[in-house]
């Protein structure tokens, strides 16, 4: 009975940590054009965030740079051409220049914030995005804590913006749609702590039908 005991407050325990992944933040489809560099479109958050809930996002299309001569995805990650003006290929990043939002991150990466909270790269450049990838996809996800990528809680109300990396507008084109993610990737705590769960429950369940398959006398004599 005691064993019983410990295993079910282990599960509560780990139980709660999972549930703490609650909200979602709703990000409205937005489309940001590639000479959307120094302002951009906006949205008005509906609720409050704290650092566990998450954005769980879809990235569709390209911007070019340099009238094509760099061509990425919503993660920076290059598509075209073979040999871009930065002397990159397909499946890497180029770090942006002073003069950028953000200097030093990939450039045509999309960007979410504001002059308060700062902006940040929404998508990763990761092998997710088609990073390494001789053929990078076009049309990428990605879920993340607000925590991960603000640093801190998002209030009710807070007006965020979306921008393109890049040091300037004139030689630009293309455009990313933005919106919730029709396939909501899990954070990486949700993984983990339900591949402890699962065999955790399956074990309870085990021990139980155990105790309850014994002897009505040796049931008795405890």
């Amino acid at each position: 009975m005691k064993k019983m005991i410990l295993l079910g407050y282990a599960a509560a325990t780990l139980t709660v940590g999972v549930t703490a992944y609650g909200v979602q933040m709703n990000i409205p489809t937005t489309v940001v054009n590639g000479t959307d560099v120094f302002s951009g479109p906006n949205f008005t958050v509906s609720g409050n965030f704290g650092l566990s809930d998450f954005i769980s996002v879809e990235g569709i299309g390209t911007v070019d740079l340099n009238f094509g001569n760099f061509t990425a995805n919503a993660a920076g990650v290059i598509t075209a051409p073979p040999v871009t003006n930065t002397g990159n290929n397909p499946g890497q990043t180029g770090p942006a220049l002073p003069g950028a939002p953000l200097p030093g991150l990939p450039y045509a990466a999309l960007l979410i914030g504001n002059l308060s909270l700062g902006f940040h790269q929404l998508f990763p450049a990761d092998a997710s995005a088609g990073l390494g990838s001789s053929a990078p996809p076009t049309d990428i996800f990605a879920t993340r804590t607000i925590g991960d990528i603000f640093g801190t809680t998002i209030a009710n109300g807070t007006v965020l913006e979306f921008r393109v990396n890049d040091i300037n507008t004139s030689d630009n084109s293309g455009s990313f749609t933005v919106g919730n993610s029709g396939v909501q990737n899990v954070p990486d705590g949700w993984g983990m702590l339900s591949s402890v769960l699962v065999p955790l429950w399956l074990w309870g369940g085990l021990l139980l039908g155990r105790k309850n398959r014994r002897p009505a006398s040796a049931r008795f004599a405890q």
